[in-house]
């Protein structure tokens, strides 16, 4: 795992590309590498997995070709094997090297070979093009900026930021944020940088300065027809092929262990593979937490005797380790589960530098309320609009509070009535809308309604929140972090299934949980979901209305009104309606522009 860095400009400084190397440091302390040609020069800083000899050492290169890559290729071993074949042969055990002499062979076409995680960028001096290259899922960030004269990349904007740059904010990126708690791709904040898009090749012409995209992978919503003991068989064998390839590496590999199904699945399979695994997981210090699974963590820990670390987390010090935490980010990010990843990345990484994360299950399987909602929208959208106001008018006399089990159904009934609409697409847009004025991007719903929402949220909600922040915050402590749901066959297969296996009025995630019982035990698979979220709401409770006030930073009117930011408050501190992660993504927002304002004012 790694950063990567590069910049187009025959004119650049040449100290650049070391200070790029510098302010990604973290991401990888292991090696660092320049590589400089005329008009191109690339940067990489490393995190030793695989090879951890200088026969790994990048930017890498082989006759006219040159590679910096982070990321790990799963099925490289099997490529090795193929190319050896074909007569090349190997100076390292390192992935990196089947990558480079697999695109000398096979041309870029050879990217849809790879099982992994990856942002790639190769140089290619015969035809005088640079291919930048992200996974199908967006599992490792790359950015880019152009301007006419130059092109600019790296897998962090803060090392962009080292070029001297005139920037300016995107709004619509911003008002997108304060929607979705996240900004979607391809925006980012400012107007000059985007993301590049999760599967797709970008094809850079050093001549023409010119980019052509060419998407080379994407969901295919292709139900099949299968038997409930069909499905269960192959998502078995996948998952556990995933899981297996996922455990190599040369240095230790670890698990989070919220104690949810998909991370005590993953590190029951896990635990086959190392007798003596390590796991993590995040207990709340001096509250007893609506949110906190440490307790059925160590329910799985001690049935797969693994060695498990628990870190109780002072949830009073979150907006104290915002500043810190949002310099990691580079983006606003309004999800208040960022502050314990960054915890306990913090934590695995004292003793595993490889962590196991059970991040897509409920994206892939439909593990959230929201999803459940949608199903029962689907069912009573006709309800009158009369009806539906009356419902709400009594509803919302009683309290919201997302931290306890009456409030937060009547947190979610509330939501679901003021949601609902005849129009499918625009009931889900706002099941996961967070502000008045929407800007979020469109929802295609096709005929199996439940995969349609969950495709949205594979490539949104997953790839710019959550893959995002994870990345963000396990590289912060220079962690690798692994995700076995996502390995591409599984995401294939679990599109092929019926949603009626993944989610209806009563259950949620209905297939893998039956898949989960033969791991685990009944009880901790059909408990009540809780989520991997900080209590902010208490938190916000505490600090009161003043203290709140003052967080907030004056150019965030800009986006969203004076009058409707005092209004939210007014109902969030006195009247009991759970506003919470709307003040949440202010705070964020306002500490954001603070640090980063110089750049766009």
């Amino acid at each position: 795992m790694c950063g990567i860095n590069g910049i187009i400009d025959k004119n650049r400084d040449k100290n650049i590309i070391s200070k790029m190397n510098e302010v990604l440091s973290h991401r990888g302390k292991d090696d660092n590498g320049i590589f400089i040609d005329e008009n191109i020069a690339l940067g990489h800083t490393r995190l030793s997995i695989l090879d951890l000899t200088e026969a790994g050492h990048q930017p890498m290169r082989y006759k006219d070709v040159v590679i910096v890559y982070n990321g790990e290729v799963f099925n490289f071993l099997e490529i090795r094997e193929e190319l050896k074949e074909e007569g090349y042969q190997f100076d390292s055990n390192s992935d990196t090297e089947v990558i480079l002499k697999g695109y000398y062979h096979f041309g870029i076409e050879f990217i849809e070979k790879l099982n992994g995680m990856f942002a790639i960028a190769i140089y290619d001096k015969r035809v005088d093009k640079l291919f930048l290259v992200r996974d199908r899922f967006g599992i490792k960030p790359l950015y880019l900026y152009q301007d006419g004269e130059r092109f600019i990349f790296s897998s962090e904007i803060k090392a962009i930021l080292q070029n001297s740059l005139s920037l300016t904010i995107d709004e619509e990126a911003i008002k997108s944020y304060l929607s979705l708690l996240y900004i979607p791709h391809p925006k980012t904040p400012y107007k000059e940088i985007e993301k590049l898009e999760a599967g797709f090749i970008y094809q850079i012409d050093l001549k023409e300065f010119k980019i052509l995209k060419e998407r080379y992978w994407e969901i295919k919503e292709e139900v099949l027809d299968l038997s409930e003991n069909e499905i269960l068989t192959k998502m078995e064998e996948l998952l556990i092929d995933s899981v297996e390839k996922r455990m190599i590496s040369d240095i230790e590999v670890g698990s989070f262990l919220s104690g949810g199904v998909d991370s005590s699945l993953i590190t029951a399979i896990a635990s086959k593979y190392n007798s003596n695994l390590k796991t993590f997981s995040i207990g709340y210090k001096g509250v007893n937490s609506f949110f906190d699974e440490s307790q059925y963590a160590l329910e799985v820990s001690k049935r797969y005797n693994t060695k498990h670390f628990v870190l109780n987390v002072d949830f009073k010090n979150t907006l104290e380790n915002l500043e810190e935490i949002i310099y990691y980010l580079d983006e606003p990010n309004g999800d208040t589960s960022v502050f314990l990843n960054f915890e306990l990345a913090k934590l695995t990484k004292k003793y595993v530098s490889v962590g196991l994360s059970g991040l897509g299950g409920d994206e892939l399987f439909g593990g959230y309320n929201r999803h459940q909602a949608f199903i029962i929208a689907s069912k009573f959208r006709y309800i009158p609009p009369f009806l539906k106001n009356i419902l709400l008018s009594i509803t919302s006399l009683a309290k919201e509070n997302r931290t306890n089990k009456i409030g937060n159904k009547i947190r979610l009934l509330n939501k679901f009535l003021s949601s609902i609409d005849r129009d499918l697409a625009k009931s889900y847009s706002n099941f996961i809308n967070y502000h008045i004025e929407k800007s979020i991007p469109n929802i295609e719903i096709k005929r199996d309604i439940l995969n349609s929402i969950l495709k949205f949220d594979v490539e949104y909600y997953m790839s710019d929140n959550l893959l995002f922040f994870s990345d963000k915050m396990s590289m912060a402590h220079t962690l690798e972090m692994r995700v076995p749901f996502l390995d591409y066959r599984l995401v294939n297969f679990a599109f092929s299934i019926n949603s009626e296996y993944k989610t209806s009025l009563f259950e949620k995630k209905i297939i893998l949980k039956k898949l989960a019982t033969k791991y685990i035990d009944r009880e901790l698979v059909y408990r009540r979901k809780q989520g991997f979220s900080a209590p902010i709401e208490i938190l916000l409770r505490e600090k009161g209305m003043r203290e709140i006030s003052n967080l907030l930073d004056e150019y965030i009117y800009n986006f969203i009104s004076k009058e409707y930011v005092s209004k939210i408050l007014e109902e969030f501190f006195k009247n009991n309606r759970d506003y919470s992660l709307q003040i949440y993504s202010w705070i964020v927002l306002s500490i954001w522009i603070k640090k980063n304002r110089r750049y766009f004012e």
